[in-house]
């Protein structure tokens, strides 16, 4: 679930949300607006992440490969900051509160959330933002962490073939970006994080929920098991 809840509109169950529901953490207070200020790419407003240090340049670890070749990519043309990565912790995983591809969605301008990744039901993967480029997902971890958004509800587990895909976005960003097979389970840890670990922060929500937080540990497994080099 990325980071903002959008303004109200007419949608079906099915249709991808994102950014809205139930799933926000109450206990920990909504942020419902974050700062904002300009993108670097003329034209575009960026209001969805904080901005927050990362690694200097000269200790950021050499970039890896932008797009995942595994992935369907549909890149977006806005609602993410070109090369507002600083440093790469991880991946964070995030529950979609809907179904269906939310490319069109990420490619409202009005919406201003984003992922790096979508994962349908079935495993397929697609790819909007480049590894080398922010999209806007948890707010003040925008800059240090990959995102990924998997289609469904918090209240229904992953599927078998979500938890593999996880996997092997997650074996390629081992490669390519030097992820830890290891959990994470704050911030300023490394790994395979979830939403909800940012807290105010990062939005303050309970996203993915406990179901599918309660996953990681059989997603690492499989990158263990079958991916792992």
């Amino acid at each position: 679930m990325t980071h903002r809840k959008p303004k109200p509109r007419q949608m079906s169950r099915r249709t991808a949300m994102a950014c809205g529901g139930g799933l926000v953490a109450t206990a920990l207070g909504v942020v419902v607006d974050v700062h904002v200020g300009w993108d670097p790419a003329p034209g575009r407003v960026e209001t969805q992440d904080e901005g927050g240090a990362g690694l200097p340049a000269e200790r950021a670890r050499e970039r890896g490969q932008a797009w995942m070749p595994d992935a369907t990519r549909k890149p977006l043309a806005v609602n993410f900051t070109p090369g507002g990565i600083r440093e790469m912790r991880g991946l964070v995983l995030h529950v979609q509160e809907g179904e269906n591809s939310l490319h069109d969605r990420f490619s409202d301008p009005a919406v201003e959330c984003s992922s790096h990744f979508w994962v349908s039901q079935s495993g397929e993967i697609e790819q909007y933002v480049s590894a080398h480029d922010r999209a806007w997902a948890q707010a003040a971890g925008n800059p240090s962490w990959l995102s990924v958004e998997t289609s469904g509800f918090a209240s229904r587990p992953l599927t078998a073939q979500q938890v593999d895909a996880l996997a092997r976005i997650y074996a390629w960003g081992m490669v390519q970006h030097g992820w830890p097979l290891e959990p994470a389970s704050t911030p300023l840890g490394q790994g395979f994080g979830i939403h909800s670990m940012g807290g105010r922060d990062w939005g303050g929500h309970a996203c993915p929920g406990p179901l599918r937080s309660a996953q990681t540990g059989a997603i690492l497994g499989a990158v263990r098991v079958r991916y792992s080099r």
